[in-house]
């Protein structure tokens, strides 16, 4: 608990929602571990402290816990994130997600300049469109708001440029504060090259990735397998939970393909599927970035994928390493996949193309982000002894 962490000025604090296992916490926590195993003096906090994510932390960080063993709803977390902040005064507090972005601004807002710490907000969404089709009403209210809090924060990052001009454009943030990480942790060097060796392909196996929810469209994904199905022998395998799953299950059910399309829930490590892949699909509606598309690069796996607003295109180098397929266009969905199944890609440049955005290079750059608030890289221990 925070109340009995001792006060450590230059303390850098990642605060991530819940350990739940979304995407934009699965981020945070492997940046978080990043930067810890970088040198950087790093501790994780968050409302939830329990859910499989938990596993994934370096075992000698710091885990602050906000709801001091209980499910802290974001409305009343602003009390114990002030007080927190009070207590152990770091230097820099980090977030992601709008909700969270927003609760640690005006938190910090309530602080006395000479104690308040240096705010960075991550941007992991495709914020315009997530206004109205995020899943998550908290955040949908948060992104109305963001144009009140953003601007306050000494900086906003964004994965991808066409990301960065909607903060700069839609949200107030004043360019020289919105910054362009251009790669996100997603794996670890050591991580790539291991799934990079060769791997049995299972022909014709498609696999998604992704929360089931309404905005990674996997009701588009199974209608257009269902029609590549009368043509050709393939299977689907989508990764992920959600609100969703009732939903998807009844439209499997009535295209007559149980057996066919399997839906096993969240896995902790999808890579191990996508190994054994031979193509992967994409067909979300708007994406802040697009792990999945790397993880599939990573393991050297053709990519379709809708142009959502913003990260295929731009992961994707606008459709060299991959099918582009405009949004809606199911006919062209299902003539992408057939092409790709039919003409398997070089594996060297898309795995050349994943290494652009491992958990390294993402922590060279929020390095250069902390250097640039003046925040110096102060092993933990000097820390301790100094306060």
């Amino acid at each position: 608990m925070f109340e009995t962490q001792k006060s450590i000025p230059g303390r850098i604090v990642m605060l991530v929602r819940a350990f739940s296992g979304g995407g934009a916490q699965r981020d945070a926590v492997e940046l978080a571990n990043g930067l810890h195993r970088g040198g950087w003096p790093m501790a994780i906090a968050t409302l939830d402290a329990s859910g499989p994510l938990r596993a994934l932390i370096e075992p000698d960080m710091t885990v602050i816990d906000l709801g001091q063993g209980r499910k802290r709803r974001m409305a009343r977390a602003a009390p114990a994130l002030v007080s927190m902040m009070r207590s152990l005064r770091p230097a820099v507090v980090i977030a992601s997600e709008a909700a969270a972005n927003g609760l640690l601004v005006l938190a910090s807002q309530t602080l006395a300049r000479d104690i308040r710490p240096r705010i960075v907000l991550r941007e992991v969404a495709s914020p315009v469109q997530a206004l109205r089709a995020d899943p998550y009403v908290q955040n949908r209210m948060a992104y109305r708001l963001a144009p009140l809090f953003y601007p306050l924060a000494d900086r906003v990052l964004s994965l991808t440029e066409g990301v960065r001009q909607d903060l700069i454009a839609r949200f107030g943030v004043r360019p020289e504060r919105a910054i362009n990480l251009g790669t996100n942790a997603v794996l670890t060097e050591a991580r790539l090259a291991d799934i990079s060796q060769p791997a049995a392909r299972r022909p014709g196996l498609i696999v998604g990735i992704g929360r089931l929810s309404p905005e990674k469209d996997f009701a588009s994904l199974i209608a257009g397998f269902a029609a590549l199905h009368e043509v050709r022998d393939v299977s689907l395998l989508i990764l992920g939970e959600g609100p969703e799953r009732a939903a998807l299950e009844r439209q499997v059910a009535t295209l007559g393909l149980a057996g066919i399309v399997h839906l096993p829930g969240f896995v902790a490590e999808p890579l191990d599927y996508l190994r054994e892949a031979s193509l992967f699909v994409s067909t979300s509606r708007h994406e802040g970035f697009g792990n999945a598309i790397v993880e599939a690069l990573a393991c050297g796996v053709p990519v379709v994928a809708t142009d959502a607003p913003h990260g295929p295109r731009e992961i994707l180098r606008d459709g060299a390493l991959g099918t582009l397929v405009p949004l809606g266009d199911l006919c062209g969905l299902v003539d992408a996949m057939d092409v790709a199944l039919d003409q398997p890609a070089d594996p060297m440049p898309l795995q050349a193309r994943a290494a652009d955005f491992t958990t390294e290079r993402a922590v060279a750059r929020f390095a250069d982000v902390l250097g640039g608030l003046g925040v110096a890289k102060t092993p933990l221990a000097m820390l301790e002894a100094a306060s």
